[in-house]
């Protein structure tokens, strides 16, 4: 048994050895991909401004506000439609034309004294401006007017007397259009302030010009006269 022991022991290890040689060589284990490909589980997301891929919770999910980055309008090659240029609008022509200085003016106030049928300085330069234009238009209304001092009828008297005489002082100067007189008293107030100043605006004769015109025929200008010297109201 003493002698056993030692072949015994020299047969393992041979086998031992012998074992050891006809294993296979250990195989290298595989590196990991730098840029692995995705599977299917994974998508790709909008993330940190960048497209990148994920699964599963890790990926955002898709609103309107990411949809629209991606959906880019594609660019084409059509020409822009052409801008119809703008033209220059033209400069106003100054014009020489009566009639439309007339447009200028188109009423009148014709202040007076009080209680006359006077005209003040005011007044008496305003008839001056007046005469000028009158010829251009065709018709002239004219309008008397007191303050608030004194009565009715008196006041009534007066107003007409003033319009009377702005409508003669218009004849006088050749004035050929149709000239029409209204006249009232105690009313129709520019300024109801019991005032000196109130009421000197207030006596006063309103005029209205219309009917601009270029010229009057003779048989026109005939009518009118007539009409005038009998007093249209």
């Amino acid at each position: 048994m003493a002698l056993l022991n030692p072949v015994a022991v020299l047969l393992l290890t041979t086998a031992m050895m012998v074992g050891c040689e006809s294993l296979p060589e250990a195989l290298p284990q595989a590196l990991p991909e730098a840029n692995p490909k995705p599977t299917a589980a994974h998508r790709i997301a909008w993330i940190e401004h960048q497209f990148k891929t994920c699964s599963g919770t890790a990926c955002p999910m898709p609103t309107r506000k990411t949809l629209a980055i991606v959906e880019l309008p594609v660019a084409t090659n059509e020409p822009a439609p052409a801008v119809a240029a703008v033209q220059p609008s033209p400069s106003p022509v100054a014009s020489d034309s009566p009639v439309a200085t007339a447009a200028e003016l188109a009423t009148a106030t014709i202040l007076f004294e009080y209680g006359q049928d006077t005209p003040t300085a005011d007044g008496q330069r305003e008839l001056e401006r007046l005469a000028a234009i009158a010829a251009n238009y065709s018709r002239i209304e004219l309008y008397g007017r007191t303050d608030d001092v004194g009565g009715k009828a008196y006041n009534d008297r007066l107003a007409r007397r003033r319009a009377e005489s702005v409508r003669s002082w218009l004849l006088d100067r050749g004035v050929e259009a149709e000239i029409a007189v209204r006249a009232e008293g105690l009313c129709c107030y520019l300024d109801p302030a019991p005032t000196e100043a109130a009421r000197r605006s207030n006596r006063r004769v309103e005029v209205r010009l219309s009917g601009p015109r270029g010229g009057l025929n003779d048989r026109n200008r005939s009518t009118h006269r007539k009409s005038n010297r009998k007093g249209a109201q």
